[in-house]
C-alpha cells in the first residue's frame, strides 16, 4: 500500500530556493558564507529529519499491519469452515460388494448396516419395434397435425408441421420446453432401419409414458411400439426389514437418501438375498490432516506476531536485516489473546475426573498432542508442535471427543436434573460456564437468575435476555415442587471457532484492533508529511534568507576590501613623495 494513497490532505512542496546561485567562496575576508549557510540548514533540518524516519516507521507498519489483517481474516474464514463438528468430522464408507456406493455427508454417524436391493428404479422406454424407418430423412408426418403424449398422468401436446422428417421429428421433442425433463425422444439404428424410441426422463413406478395419440405419423401407431422398459421404483430391504418375502421398501430413485441418517446411497445393481454390508466409520486420516492444517496456519500468524512485536531470535541474522519491529503494546496484547487460546481450557470445557467419569475427555490441546515450543534458540520456538502419535491415539480413543475440542459450537449441557437444555443461538450466546438458580412457589417458577441476571419467564422455561452473555439460552425448569433450585449450565466452543471469533473481532473494519491501529499509522503518515512540507519550506525560506544575507555582507567586505586596496595604495604614494 502506497503513502499516497492514504490521505488526499498531504501537501505537495516545490522549493523556490536561490541557494547556488552566489559563490561566497574566496571572497571578503576569506570566508566562506556558503560553507556556513549549508552548517545551518544542516543544523536546522534535525525536526525534518526527525520526521521523515517517522514517517518511513509509519509507512512500514501501514505494509506490515495490513498483510497481518490480510492474514488474520484468511485464517478467520479457512477457520469458519470448519467450525463446527459436523464439518470437522471426515468419513469412509466400506461395502462389501460393488452393487452400492455410499456417501456420508455433514451429520452422519458410525455405523453399520445390511442392505438387500431387490429391483432398481427404472425408467419407461418405449421403441417402434415394428416399424423400420430406412432413413433420418424420411418423412414421417406428411400434413400438419399434432401428437399427444402422457408423462406422470399429464397430457402433453406437441405440433408437427407437414414434411417433418424422422430425425425433425426427434429434435421437435427434445427441444420443445413442455418436453423438458419429461420425455426424450431418439432413433435407434439395428443396422438396416431405424427405430423410434421414446424414454421417459425419471425413474419410478409414477413416471409412466402413455402414447395417448399418434395419429398425425404416417404409418405409424401406438401399436408398433413396444414397451421395452417398464418404469418401476427400487425395492429394498435394510437390516432384514420389511421382514416378508415379498415385502419391500420401495424408493422412485436409484440415489437413496432417507434409508441410513446423512448418508446418501446409489444403487448400481441388485445383490443376492444376502445384501451387502455398509459400514460408515469417522476417516482419522483426514482429521489428522485438518489438525495439521489447523496447527500450520495458526503457526503462521503466530510466526507474524511474534516478527513484528520483536520476539523472534535475530542474532544470527546479518546485520543489514530489515526485520521489521512494531513499537507499542497492541499487538502484544494480540500476541498474548492467541497464546492464552491456545493453552487453555476450550470454553465450556471441564477437566475429566476418571473417578466419576464426568467432564470432557478432552478438554486442551495439550491433552491430544498439541504443545507449544518452550527451547529458546529454536526456529519454531513460541510456535505450536504436534506430536502425531499422540493425537492419532486420542482419535482412536474418541474421536467425537477430539472434534468436539476443535469443532463444539454451542453444545450445551447441565449438572442437574433441574434443568435441561432447549436451545442456544449460535453467534449470539457465548460460549463458558453459567450458573442458574431458579425459584418455584406454588408449582410455578416465580424467578430465575443466569450468572446473577434475571431470565425472561414463560411457564417452565427461562430465556437468558441480551443484559446476560448468554443470550438465547432457552432453559426449561423440571421441578414443580416448591423451593429453590440450581444447575451449572455449559455451553461450549471449540479451539478453532474461538480463534475464528477472535480473528474477526481483531479485524472488524469498524472496530477491530488491527485495522484501528492501521488508520492511526495512515492519519500519523498524513500528519507527517505536511510536517515534512512545513519544514521543507521552513528550510528553503530560512535558505533564501541567509543567501540574501551572507550576499549583502559579502558585497559590504567587498567594498570595505576595495577601500582598503585604495588606501594602502595612497599610503604606499604618499610615502614615495
Amino acid at each position: 500500500m502506497s503513502i499516497s494513497s492514504l490521505s488526499s490532505n498531504v501537501l505537495s512542496y516545490s522549493s523556490v530556493s536561490t541557494s547556488g546561485s552566489t559563490n561566497f567562496s574566496g571572497l571578503g575576508n576569506g570566508t566562506d558564507f556558503d560553507e556556513i549557510r549549508e552548517a545551518t540548514i544542516t543544523a536546522e533540518s534535525y525536526k525534518k529529519q526527525e520526521y521523515e524516519e517517522s514517517l518511513t516507521y509509519s509507512k512500514n507498519a501501514v505494509d506490515v499491519l495490513t498483510t497481518l489483517d490480510e492474514e488474520l481474516v484468511t485464517l478467520s474464514g479457512t477457520l469458519q469452515k470448519m467450525d463446527e463438528v459436523s464439518e470437522f468430522y471426515s468419513y469412509t464408507g466400506n461395502i462389501s460388494g460393488d452393487e452400492v456406493s455410499a456417501v456420508a455427508e455433514d451429520g452422519a454417524k458410525p455405523c453399520s448396516h445390511n442392505l438387500v436391493v431387490g429391483q432398481l428404479a427404472k425408467t419407461d422406454r418405449w421403441v417402434a419395434e415394428d416399424y423400420d424407418i430406412a432413413s433420418k430423412d424420411t418423412e414421417i408426418c406428411s400434413a400438419d397435425s399434432s401428437i399427444t403424449l402422457s408423462y406422470a398422468g399429464e397430457d402433453i401436446t406437441l405440433n408437427i408441421p407437414s414434411g417433418t422428417t424422422a430425425e425433425e421429428f426427434v429434435d421437435l421433442i427434445n427441444n420443445s420446453s413442455e418436453f423438458t425433463d419429461k420425455i426424450e425422444a431418439s432413433l435407434i439404428y439395428d443396422g438396416s432401419n431405424y427405430h423410434l424410441s421414446l424414454t421417459g426422463n425419471d425413474t419410478g413406478s409414477d413416471n409412466v409414458l402413455g402414447l395417448t395419440d399418434l395419429s398425425a405419423l404416417d404409418s405409424i401407431s401406438a401399436s408398433d411400439f413396444t414397451n421395452t422398459q417398464t418404469a418401476q421404483n427400487a425395492k429394498l430391504k435394510i437390516d432384514g426389514y420389511p421382514s416378508e418375502t415379498d415385502s419391500w421398501l420401495e424408493r422412485s430413485s436409484n440415489t437413496v437418501d432417507d434409508l441410513i441418517d446423512n448418508v446418501t446411497l446409489t444403487l448400481s445393481s441388485t445383490t443376492d438375498s444376502d445384501g451387502v454390508e455398509i459400514a460408515i466409520s469417522y476417516d482419522t486420516d483426514s482429521m489428522v490432516e485438518k489438525v495439521a492444517s489447523f496447527v500450520s496456519e495458526v503457526n503462521q500468524i503466530i510466526y507474524d506476531l511474534q516478527s513484528v512485536t520483536g520476539r523472534l531470535d535475530t542474532s544470527d541474522d546479518d546485520e543489514d536485516s530489515d526485520t521489521f519491529t512494531l513499537k507499542g503494546g497492541s499487538l502484544d496484547l494480540i500476541y498474548n489473546r492467541f497464546k492464552s487460546i491456545l493453552s487453555s481450557l476450550g470454553e465450556g470445557f471441564t477437566r475429566y475426573d476418571s473417578g466419576t467419569e464426568t467432564g470432557d475427555l478432552y478438554s486442551s490441546l495439550s491433552m491430544i498432542g498439541i504443545s507449544t515450543d518452550s527451547t529458546e534458540g529454536s526456529s519454531s520456538f513460541g510456535q505450536l508442535v504436534l506430536d502425531y502419535d499422540e493425537l492419532e491415539e486420542a482419535l482412536s480413543k474418541s474421536p467425537e471427543s477430539v472434534a468436539r475440542l476443535f469443532a463444539a459450537s454451542g453444545e450445551s449441557t447441565s449438572d442437574s436434573s433441574s434443568i435441561s437444555i432447549l436451545s442456544s443461538i449460535s453467534g449470539l450466546t457465548s460460549a463458558g460456564e453459567y450458573d442458574v438458580e431458579y425459584e418455584v412457589s406454588g408449582g410455578q417458577i416465580t424467578s430465575a437468575t443466569i450468572n446473577g441476571v434475571a431470565m425472561k419467564l414463560d411457564g417452565n422455561t427461562m430465556l437468558a435476555q441480551r443484559n446476560s452473555d448468554a443470550n438465547g439460552l432457552y432453559l426449561k425448569g423440571t421441578e414443580t415442587t416448591d423451593g429453590i433450585y440450581s444447575a451449572t449450565v455449559l455451553v461450549k466452543q471449540g479451539k478453532i471457532g474461538e480463534i475464528a471469533d477472535y480473528c474477526s473481532k481483531i479485524t472488524d473494519v469498524s472496530t477491530g484492533s488491527v485495522p484501528l491501529l492501521i488508520s492511526s499509522y495512515e492519519d500519523s503518515c498524513t500528519k507527517l508529511e505536511n510536517e515534512i512540507y512545513d519544514e521543507a519550506a521552513r528550510l528553503d525560506s530560512l535558505d533564501s534568507y541567509l543567501t540574501t544575507k551572507y550576499a549583502k555582507l559579502d558585497a559590504l567586505l567587498q567594498k570595505y576590501s576595495n577601500l582598503s586596496t585604495q588606501l594602502t595604495t595612497t599610503l604606499d604614494t604618499s610615502s614615495s613623495d
